[in-house]
């Protein structure tokens, strides 16, 4: 059974679009030697993947988190946080 990201990923079209964007050289050279991809195309992809999967990652375990305190023999040592 997929999780949550790859049902997203899977569904509907993938449409790629021309985009024209000011972006940090070196930020892009440094993302493409980290993520050994050959293009910047594929660099600013896969870390665009990176990103929502980190997201995603974080959701899910705050989630699991929520839910183990509220079953009980756990206790929260750490003052919730607001978002701002």
């Amino acid at each position: 059974m997929p999780n949550r990201l790859e049902a997203r990923r899977t569904s509907g079209p993938h449409r790629r679009r021309r985009k024209n964007l000011y972006v940090d050289q070196p930020k892009i050279e440094r993302v493409k030697a980290l993520l050994g991809t050959s293009t910047e195309t594929e660099a600013i992809d896969r870390a665009l993947d990176l990103a929502e999967d980190w997201v995603v990652f974080g959701r899910e375990v705050g989630e699991g988190l929520t839910l183990l305190v509220g079953r009980g023999g756990f206790t929260d040592r750490f003052p919730t946080r607001r978002r701002r």
